[in-house]
């Protein structure tokens, strides 16, 4: 009897124990980021830093930034990352869900057009790239290259890239039937890579010595340049949240993105710092 008290009193003592840890640990506030695929790396990077210094859990998505913002209007995700500004149907869309947005530009991106690097182009004109993609030009001796036909590579059709480059500079949402629906930079660059007469379109970030970049009007793909307004291709990068919903951990994410070493790691891996670019994108 006096064995049978001892081990129901042992027992006692693990169960209060383990019941006044329990209530003694904060929850881990898990908040969930889907979206960009340009972005989705360097917000892994953020987020592992983030995390060192705050008691969260960063969950990310890469699935293309139209689709983080559906995510984030179904209510499925805390955080959209986008690498266009939201659309007028997806804004609509919120309004009638009677959500109110909030839009932060967390930093800028610059994106440079990629061929083989046997191509004897150095330099293409906008409305060049935008013929190429449009289909108005079929064949680089067109643009005084080596004759070939030119193989269109492109995005598929949740990638904000895609939809910055058709809506922004080749000004059209049809792109030249037969292009190529690539959804990642790297297999953007293997295919160039290995296509003598083919043209793409990355993030810089991305850059590889396995292709070559084209110049822009004559001018190249630097920040002087840009600010300067003789580079075309540059856009902002966007976090998108539920008004409702982006506080807490949500909102401290955001204001470690935007704050100096937040900035600081987005610069160093490839993007520019808000601060750094005093020209806006248009």
């Amino acid at each position: 009897m006096i064995k049978t008290c001892k081990i129901i009193a042992l027992c006692s003592v693990v169960l209060v124990s383990a019941l006044t840890f329990g209530c003694g640990k904060k929850t881990e506030q898990v908040v969930k980021i889907t979206g960009s695929r340009t972005m989705g790396p360097v917000l892994g990077i953020l987020a592992e830093s983030y995390k060192t210094h705050h008691n969260a859990a960063i969950e990310i998505q890469e699935k293309g930034s139209l689709k983080g913002i559906t995510s984030l209007l179904e209510g499925k995700c805390d955080i959209a990352s986008s690498s266009v500004k939201m659309p007028a149907p997806q804004l609509f869309e919120a309004q009638k869900r009677g959500i109110v947005l909030k839009e932060y530009i967390i930093a800028y991106d610059i994106i440079i057009p990629i061929v083989h690097p046997s191509n004897t182009i150095k330099n293409i004109f906008q409305g060049q790239l935008a013929d190429m993609y449009s289909g108005l030009i079929k064949d680089w001796k067109g643009i005084e290259g080596k004759p070939g036909s030119v193989i269109v590579v492109d995005r598929d059709e949740f990638s904000g890239t895609r939809l910055f480059m058709n809506e922004r500079f080749f000004e059209s949402a049809t792109v030249v039937e037969g292009s190529r629906k690539i959804k990642l930079d790297a297999d953007v660059v293997a295919y160039v890579a290995k296509h003598p007469t083919a043209v793409g379109y990355i993030s810089k970030r991305n850059m590889s010595n396995n292709v070559k970049a084209l110049s822009v009007n004559g001018f190249n793909a630097t920040l002087e340049n840009i600010e300067k307004g003789y580079y075309p291709l540059y856009r902002e990068l966007y976090l998108y949240v539920n008004e409702k919903s982006g506080r807490g951990g949500v909102k401290a994410f955001i204001d470690y993105c935007m704050g100096k070493t937040g900035q600081e790691l987005l610069e160093k891996n490839g993007f520019i710092a808000v601060s750094r670019l005093t020209r806006p994108a248009r």
